[in-house]
C-alpha cells in the first residue's frame, strides 16, 4: 500500500511539473516585432505577423510634433495583390502633451473577408478626427492569417 501511494505521489508530481513547465514556456514567448520609420515625425512598431483573433499592439513614437494635439491610429487592410480592402478597426485618440513620446494602441483582429495584411494609419488632429487632421501617414503593414 505504501509503495502504491508513493508511485501515485510521484506520478502526480510529475504531471504537475509538466503542466507548470508548459505554462512557464508559454509565458516567456514574446511576439516578434518590426520597427519602421515612416517619416521624420513618426516611427511605428508592429507585430512581425498576426492571426485573426489576436490582440495586437501598435506602438507609435512621435518626434518633434507640434503639441498639444491628439494622436489617432486606425487599422485598414489589404487584400491579396496589394488591393485596398477597407477599414478594419480604430482605437480612441490619445492626448499628446509634448513634442516627443511613444504611445501604444491595441486592436483585436476580427475576421475581414480577403484580408491578408493590416496597415496602420496614423494621424495628428486637434480633436482626434480624420477630417481635421494636420498630419498623417500609413505604413508598417504586417501579414495577417486566419
Amino acid at each position: 500500500m505504501k509503495k502504491m501511494m508513493m508511485v501515485m505521489t510521484v506520478a502526480v508530481l510529475g504531471i504537475c511539473s509538466m503542466v507548470y513547465m508548459a505554462n512557464a514556456q508559454d509565458a516567456k514567448v514574446e511576439k516578434k516585432t518590426v520597427t519602421k520609420e515612416i517619416n521624420e515625425w513618426c516611427t511605428v512598431t508592429t507585430p512581425e505577423n498576426a492571426k485573426v483573433g489576436d490582440t495586437v499592439e501598435i506602438k507609435v513614437a512621435l518626434k518633434g510634433v507640434k503639441a498639444p494635439t491628439k494622436l489617432s491610429c486606425h487599422l485598414h487592410f489589404q487584400k491579396e495583390g496589394g488591393e485596398y480592402g477597407g477599414f478594419w478597426a480604430f482605437a480612441p485618440a490619445v492626448d499628446v502633451a509634448a513634442a516627443d513620446g511613444t504611445f501604444t494602441f491595441k486592436f483585436t483582429l476580427v475576421e475581414k473577408e480577403g484580408a491578408v495584411k493590416a496597415v496602420p494609419t496614423i494621424f495628428l488632429s486637434p480633436d482626434g478626427e480624420w477630417t481635421s487632421k494636420t498630419a498623417n501617414c500609413a505604413g508598417a503593414e504586417f501579414p495577417v492569417t486566419k
